[in-house]
């Protein structure tokens, strides 16, 4: 069979001519589908907005309170699990420790309390200790904050640099922060040497309140 055989009819022409095409087209695709690949996954995606930006953080909090009574010495551990799987993330968890020594008069009688926690099951969050002397003005006790998102106010902003993907990979927790969160509280009793008024203080009532905030990252043009 020569070429003449293969041109002769009009549909042995368009047969040949898709052929041709066919063959040029071919090896040119997969030369360049790589580069194509590339750009995909070196994050040539949409960045979103940009320009001027309104970001805010719109709040919900859990927590946790209870309240002991503890003597010279005894210790109380105290649990607060954190959990969270419906996409917010965690902007902080405090831990706040109050009590009110106004049993008893006269300088150097005063009970206090001190803390230290357990995070050993919460990922990446350091561990922290705290005290405070119980003031019979009513804001005795301690109290701790751990940023799970650094550097975390709540407070909204407009932001002109950086573009929407920016903002989103700034503005989150990580993952961390979720488990079992445990702090143990340890009384000090200062107590007068004789009773007074047939009183002798050998305790003190402790409240513990723990508070996680959750927030959900809204970015919105300025101009919109």
């Amino acid at each position: 069979m020569d070429f003449q055989d293969l041109v002769d009819t009009p549909q042995k022409i368009k047969t040949l001519a898709g052929t041709l095409v066919f063959l040029v087209a071919f090896p040119i695709y997969f030369e360049a589908l790589p580069s194509l690949i590339d750009d995909d996954s070196s994050g040539g995606g949409s960045p979103g907005l940009s320009g001027s930006l309104l970001v805010s953080f719109e709040e919900s909090t859990t927590s946790l309170s209870e309240t002991v009574t503890l003597s010279d010495g005894e210790s109380h551990d105290s649990f607060f699990d954190v959990n969270e799987d419906s996409g917010l993330s965690i902007g902080y968890v405090e831990l706040q420790v109050s009590c009110n020594d106004n049993d008893e008069v006269g300088p150097g009688f005063t009970d206090s309390v001190d803390g230290v926690s357990d995070l050993s099951g919460v990922e990446g969050i350091d561990d922290q200790s705290a005290e405070g002397a119980c003031s019979g003005g009513g804001n005795g006790g301690f109290s701790i904050r751990w940023d799970v998102t650094t550097g975390y106010t709540g407070d909204g902003f407009t932001e002109e640099e950086m573009d929407e993907n920016e903002i989103r990979e700034m503005w989150n927790d990580g993952g961390n922060g979720r488990g079992a969160w445990i702090a143990t509280i340890t009384a000090t009793i200062e107590t007068t040497p004789t009773p007074i008024g047939g009183f002798l203080d050998s305790n003190e009532e402790f409240e513990i309140t723990w508070t996680v905030v959750f927030y959900e990252l809204i970015i919105e043009a300025a101009d919109g």
